[in-house]
């Protein structure tokens, strides 16, 4: 009988034992699935960082943080610059932006953005940092312009009492009279505008934003024309440096052009710290499992002692028993990893979502520890990737597992196989 016939064979010899086995290797792999949807999902989230800002300048004026209404850093670009801006070679989008503060609780503010529907969602003291997620309602778009409409941080939300619950009827009064440290006072009428979606950027600071439409932000603040900050696009990472250069010879004195590092320091600090412990967590995943397929197996040879004492016996050497043997540790294997991705298909992304909540966020630094895994895809499909991490693990699982199984084997002389009890 061929020896890979004789370990199919061999794999439901006893159906209760099997089924447990898969059990408990299924939950190993799904652990292995999950740890890789984590990293996956903190991977895709600093490439579209990278994406965003890494060919992206920040021009502001010198000295002033650009906000219309903040003690002493109200300076803003003259709107001419603009136009020239948009001239100027390798520049494949210009974005401008205007910025005015909010007091909220005690010495906390929030910040308002005059942004132009469609453009990037850019985020306060971390400006390089763009595309927040939408967790709820809608974001801008064209036919918002001059509208009394908004998009709001989550954490903004909740300060306000804004839920996805009750968006569909939410609004927000602005009241420019307020003041607060540092923030000075506008004489301006109050101004009431609608909800129209939540946003979670994975940045504390930044979900205490309130995005809203350029025309609609000049309205309200009384700002007919200047921008807070201008980012400018390169056309390639390649053509950064020199757009650097155009623009300082621009603007000369009047203005600070600030290269991108969000994204850096977004890898460094965070994506690095995630794909260890996600490492660490498919290596436990990985050795369970193992654990899982070495009592089995040691199980298997030690009930099996005689017969395979039989085997040796009548002239099967120990390739053919340990083929059989290996085959079906392959296949317990195998089996186990089905089992674990059909239940990641199930139920992978929202536990994903509750290990990162629970297992990860303490170990990411402060401002990102509330604030990240809401922005953050978790995807519960399978790719050509987690198959093959699937097939190469199961594998490699069975290999180990077995490997003391197989070494009895070796070891077993027919005689003393056949006096076992």
């Amino acid at each position: 009988m061929n020896p890979v016939y004789f370990g199919l064979r061999n794999l439901t010899r006893g159906r209760g034992r099997f089924a447990t086995v898969v059990a408990l290797l299924g939950i190993a792999f799904f652990l292995l699935l999950v740890t890789q949807a984590i990293r996956g999902a903190v991977e895709g989230y600093t490439t579209q960082l990278k994406q965003t800002v890494d060919n992206s300048l920040q021009v502001r004026a010198r000295g002033s943080m650009g906000h219309v209404n903040m003690v002493g850093n109200d300076f803003i670009l003259p709107q001419a610059l603009l136009d020239k801006v948009r001239a100027l070679p390798n520049v494949a989008r210009v974005e401008p932006y205007l910025l005015g503060m909010s007091p909220t609780t005690g010495h906390n503010f929030a910040m308002h953005v005059g942004v132009v529907p469609g453009d990037t969602f850019r985020l306060e003291s971390h400006g390089e940092a763009g595309s927040p997620r939408i967790i709820a309602g809608r974001g801008l778009t064209a036919a918002d312009s001059g509208k009394d409409v908004g998009v709001i941080g989550q954490r903004y939300a909740a300060i306000v009492g804004i839920t996805a619950e009750n968006l569909d009827r939410a609004t927000l009064t602005i009241d420019l009279t307020r003041t607060h440290p540092v923030i000075f006072a506008l004489d301006r009428p109050k101004r009431t505008i609608r909800i129209v979606g939540i946003y979670a950027s994975g940045y504390v600071f930044g979900d205490t934003q309130l995005f809203m439409p350029l025309d609609t932000f000049r309205d309200i603040y009384g700002v007919k024309e200047g921008i807070s900050w201008l980012f400018v696009r390169a056309t390639s990472s390649d053509k950064v440096a020199e757009l650097e250069r155009n623009l300082r010879n621009l603007f000369g004195e009047t203005a600070d052009v600030i290269a991108p590092t969000a994204a850096a320091e977004f890898a460094r600090e965070t994506t690095g710290a995630v794909s260890m412990l996600s490492t660490l967590g498919a290596v436990l995943a990985a050795a369970l499992a193992a654990i899982v397929t070495f009592f089995v197996m040691l199980l298997v040879v030690r009930q099996r002692t005689r017969e395979i004492g039989t085997l040796k016996a009548i002239g099967s050497g120990n390739r053919y028993v340990i083929t059989a043997f290996f085959t079906e540790a392959v296949l317990l294997s195998l089996a186990g990893a089905i089992a674990g991705a059909l239940l990641f298909i199930a139920v992978g992304a929202p536990v994903a979502e509750q290990v990162f909540a629970i297992g990860v966020t303490p170990f990411l630094d402060p401002q990102y520890r509330d604030t990240l895994a809401p922005t953050l895809s978790f995807a519960s499909q399978l790719n050509p990737a987690a198959i093959a991490t699937l097939v190469i693990a199961g594998t490699v699982v069975a290999l180990v597992g077995s490997a003391v199984g197989i070494l009895r084997i070796i070891r077993l002389s027919p005689l003393e196989a056949m006096r076992h009890e």
